[in-house]
């Protein structure tokens, strides 16, 4: 149970201990590495609630990052100043390996991104800004780590993997350009060959953490159009003879949020870059790049809700109003109630979506149908995740009044850093035509059978055989056939339809994705803790969602009476 009484806010408590939510899944789909990495996420819980909480409010308001042109002499540098909260914090993320347990040897196996994502769940509750370094840097060094050479791979990679601030090396993506945005096909970018590396040209729009190390970056090579024509390079910050590569920072981005880190736009003036890979086949290198940028979206954006509730649901129990804590109001207890359910669901569909990528690309199981619903797992969860994040930063910022809008309040910043992830790593529309664009491909390779997604559905479904949740498995089961009918529909339509229905039936498959797999989670923790909370929280969820007239004036249902306790405050 969560005893917010004796708490001021909520860094007075240990965010792994009080995360009953992450917990369940830890100890669920890791239990294997129980003995060896539930203390460093305690250890992390702690640390995130505490110092790195404090360097992230003086860094947002006060100790953002600085373009510093020139030195005292005149000579241009074009280096970034930081405060030291945030080079401390930093480089405690990466020495905590959330980067590097991936590649160490000393470890009880190869360490799955489902564990190092949930540190970065932990710190990105902290601050998205601290934690945008550490994402980059994961990608660079997975596309290396699929893609690059022996060479590059011991120059560069045991470096981005260094569990040490002294020799880690920092990564970056520079993929948008002005012209291009979400359209990398547009991108303008010139490589030239120049005996033994490439010589790079163009400039680059939007670029985070945009004096790491190391970065990869997309380049023409040649005449090809679109994404075809595209290749991928890797560009050192400094090369072999300590000169600075000819990359500039024309100027640092003045953002609504994430101010902790720097995000700058850049000029390639003839920048020496290595090519990672074989030539035009940069765009299918860059996406698995961008592949892990999402998955830390999603686990970010997700952290960001978890904050938001934890802070809503403490201040709530305390603020008194009308001679009452507001607590006991229906309507405050329903926004919580929602918060959680929301969160519960969330969780559901994104522990898949780790799951998957460890299939694939921890364990190698690399099948096409795997692969194809890891990438529907990703797109749908950087979605929904992105979405709810804004959704319920918007609502912990509420229930604290007008103290929610005041900056010495976590909220604010909460509700800044929350817009970001609805569109970095591709916007949520581009989320929805990315989804749109595997079904239908897809749908071309197996002859308009059904989607492996739909498989996954109704094979989980086909699991849970508590009779208490028969009634609940046959409504999904019909939805299933409802959305099979939609995604024929959608896919068949032409493509003004199409793209006005995308959105529509994203959704829809969200939704009963993580019905369908929080009715499963349910079922686990029924049978093996003897906890009927998650079972309630699903029938309400699937209620909620497909049957919500039961809940209309009139009905003399209130799940925010019946329900607050155990799904809030954690009761038995």
């Amino acid at each position: 149970m969560l005893d917010d009484q004796n708490v001021r806010d909520g860094t007075d408590v240990n965010w792994f201990e009080s995360d009953f939510t992450m917990k369940h899944y830890f100890h669920r789909y890791l239990p294997h590495l129980t003995e060896w990495g539930e203390e460093r996420l305690i250890h992390l819980g702690a640390y995130a609630a505490g110092p790195m909480n404090q360097r992230a409010n003086y860094t947002d308001r006060d100790g953002a990052p600085k373009l510093i042109r020139y030195d005292r002499e005149g000579k241009e540098i074009n280096e970034i100043w930081y405060n030291e909260g945030y080079l401390t914090t930093v480089g405690d993320c990466f020495e905590m390996g959330v980067v590097g347990w991936r590649y160490r040897e000393d470890v009880p196996e190869k360490i799955p991104f489902f564990y190092t994502q949930l540190m970065h769940m932990l710190m990105s509750e902290a601050e998205t800004g601290f934690t945008c370094p550490v994402a980059l840097t994961m990608s660079v060094a997975f596309v290396l780590e699929k893609f690059g050479s022996e060479t590059q791979k011991r120059q560069y990679l045991t470096r981005l993997a260094s569990m040490e601030r002294q020799t880690v090396m920092q990564g970056a993506t520079f993929l948008t350009e002005i012209q291009g945005g979400s359209d990398v096909g547009a991108t303008g970018t010139k490589a030239v060959k120049n005996g033994r590396h490439y010589l790079l040209t163009g400039e680059k729009w939007f670029a985070s953490n945009c004096d790491a190390g190391v970065s990869i970056a997309l380049a023409r090579t040649g005449d090809q159009p679109g994404t075809k024509g595209l290749s991928l390079f890797l560009l050192p910050n400094r090369l072999e003879n300590g000169e600075k590569n000819r990359i500039s920072i024309r100027r640092l981005k003045d953002k609504l949020g994430v101010r902790a880190v720097a995000s700058g736009e850049l000029i390639l003036d003839q920048a020496v870059g290595f090519l990672i890979g074989e030539e035009n086949q940069g765009f299918r290198y860059m996406a698995e790049a961008l592949n892990v940028s999402r998955m830390c979206t999603a686990t970010g954006a997700l952290g960001i809700s978890r904050r938001a509730f934890l802070e809503a649901t403490i201040y709530a129990s305390k603020r008194q109003a009308f001679g009452r804590a507001i607590t006991e109001y229906p309507m405050v207890r329903q926004t919580l109630l929602d918060m959680i359910v929301d969160i519960e669901l969330t969780w559901a569909l994104i522990a898949q979506m780790m799951l998957m990528f460890d299939r694939v690309h921890t364990k190698g199981e690399e099948t096409e149908e795997n692969v194809i619903l890891l990438r529907l797992l990703l797109a749908m969860s950087k979605y929904r995740a992105s979405e709810h994040a804004v959704k319920h930063a918007k609502e912990a910022l509420e229930l604290h009044g007008g103290n929610g809008y005041i900056e010495e309040y976590v909220t604010p910043r909460l509700l800044r850093d929350a817009q970001v992830n609805t569109v970095w790593e591709g916007t949520s529309n581009i989320m929805v035509l990315e989804v749109v664009k595997i079904l239908s491909k897809e749908a071309k390779g197996n002859r308009g059978e059904k989607s492996a997604l739909l498989h996954d559905i109704e094979s989980i479904l086909a699991k849970v055989t508590l009779p208490s949740l028969q009634a609940e498995v046959e409504l999904l089961r019909k939805q299933s056939a409802d959305v099979n009918e939609h995604i024929r529909s959608v896919l068949t339509a032409n493509p003004v339809e199409q793209n006005a229905y995308a959105r529509l039936l994203l959704n829809e498959l969200v939704d009963l994705y993580c019905c369908a797999h929080l009715l499963e989670e349910a079922q686990y923790s029924i049978r093996e803790h003897g906890s009927d909370r998650l079972a309630k929280l699903a029938q309400y969820a699937i209620q909620r969602t497909y049957r919500p007239e039961v809940y209309g004036i009139g009905k003399n249902n209130f799940p925010a009476i019946d329900l607050y306790d155990q799904a809030v405050c954690y009761t038995k």
